[in-house]
């Protein structure tokens, strides 16, 4: 792999050309993002056509969705490292054409150990499109705009999602699923060239030796503020991830009632809700750094009435499912703000191995999450193909539980007292 060379953007000169910038960084790395969130929440809406398919129970449908999240959390330790070391363009595209493999073998499969493999692969091919999108905004703007620049980043991962719902649900009128995965693979190439011919700004490589940055990795596992910042809010963003990528459809067809275009309806609110909430946490955060709020108020804040949505779900409340659903991607993505604020707690040439560890012990908490609540729901039977509200109770209230000792952890130490601090130990 060779590194990025510089050529006649510079770093300073992107700084100052904010037209500049928008093109040839946002666009092309939010694109990536874009595919990888519409890769994540795609089964949400063809679950059912597997499930008929392919005689899917369950817990194999909660395992073959949540699998992106196990190879998706496998890449993140070396891709931290080659993010550091190569930069984000050299990285993300030969990527991205991984999971456009994966796609294709996913649309020809016909037995659950193809469609895993093909799962598998466009986990691990997506696996670097927030990192290295992180890390280009890292190296190309100031610290103190990356959670700004983060928010919109996570915005377009939310436009992403939404493609995935109402539009995709409409799609499949005319294309069958396995059509629509062949669509996906073909635009996935299409965002792979585009980042490798347009992202243009300089990239300084750093020489230090691989076994030494990974070294480096080791040394924030075991650096407390990195846990401080992380531990906090990720049970609650792997939940966040976990029933938007699959079990939020199958609540609102079982315990809401709502019928296949009302579900697609349902979540599409979902996914405006997702890119609303980006920009607000994202907006809320960078006006009130002015006042010396720090961000990990705000997401800690954001968390809290996450969870309370998590329990109106739980509750049986005669309360509107499209409200619910709203609530509950708005405030989720406040879970999501804790990339830009652990990323924001180190220099920029740590920034690829901060944002990927972190993000390791999030997927590999979302595949737990994933597996789990199919694990839990499976223990009733299905009953036409639904499941009763009981067994979403259980399984809700068990992700509410693990979410709960976070929060006491964010109350601990006081975050609206709190100076951020710096994870300078590996540095």
């Amino acid at each position: 792999m060779q590194n990025e060379q510089t050529s006649g953007i510079t770093a300073p000169d992107v700084k100052k050309s904010f037209a500049m910038l928008f093109l040839t960084i946002f666009i092309p790395f939010g694109m990536g993002h874009f595919i990888s969130y519409l890769y994540r929440t795609v089964n949400a809406v063809i679950y059912s056509d597997l499930s008929s398919e392919l005689q899917l129970p369950a817990q194999s449908l909660g395992l073959l969705t949540g699998v992106y999240f196990l190879t998706f959390a496998a890449a993140q330790l070396p891709l931290g490292v080659m993010l550091d070391r190569y930069g984000p363009r050299s990285v993300q595209s030969p990527m991205l054409l991984i999971a456009a493999a994966g796609s294709v073998i996913f649309a020809l499969s016909h037995s659950e150990i193809g469609l895993l493999i093909g799962r598998s692969l466009i986990g691990l091919g997506v696996a670097g499109s927030l990192m290295s999108a992180i890390k280009a905004c890292s190296i190309w703007l100031p610290a103190d705009r990356l959670p700004l620049s983060t928010a919109c980043l996570l915005s377009v991962g939310g436009l992403g999602a939404m493609a995935s719902t109402a539009p995709l649900h409409a799609a499949l009128n005319w294309i069958s699923w396995r059509e629509a995965f062949l669509v996906l693979a073909l635009l996935t190439v299409l965002v792979s060239a585009l980042i490798h011919f347009s992202v243009r700004g300089s990239f300084i490589a750093k020489n230090t030796r691989f076994i030494e940055m990974c070294r480096e990795v080791g040394n924030l596992y075991r650096s407390w503020t990195f846990w401080r910042l992380g531990l906090y809010s990720v049970f609650a963003h792997a939940t966040y991830m976990a029933i938007l990528a699959l079990w939020m459809a199958p609540w609102l067809r079982d315990v809401a009632g709502l019928n296949p275009k009302q579900m697609a309806n349902a979540l599409m609110l979902g996914t405006v809700a997702m890119v609303a909430g980006s920009l607000s946490f994202g907006w809320l955060t960078d006006y009130l750094r002015k006042y010396a709020v720090q961000p990990i108020m705000i997401c800690g804040c954001g968390v809290i009435v996450f969870v309370l949505f998590q329990m109106l779900m739980v509750s049986g409340l005669a309360v509107s499912p499209y409200l619910v659903t709203v609530g509950f991607s708005f405030f989720g993505t406040a879970a999501t703000m804790n990339y830009a604020i652990v990323a924001q707690s180190v220099e920029p040439t740590l920034a690829g191995r901060v944002s990927t560890s972190f993000n390791l012990v999030v997927f590999v908490l979302a595949f737990a999450v994933q597996w789990l609540v199919g694990a839990v729901i499976s223990h009733w039977d299905a009953i036409a193909g639904s499941y009763p509200v009981v067994a979403y109770q259980w399984s809700l209230m068990l992700l509410i539980g693990l979410q709960l000792p976070g929060l006491l952890l964010w109350l601990s130490f006081r975050p609206w007292k709190l100076t951020q601090g710096k994870i300078t130990s590996v540095v």
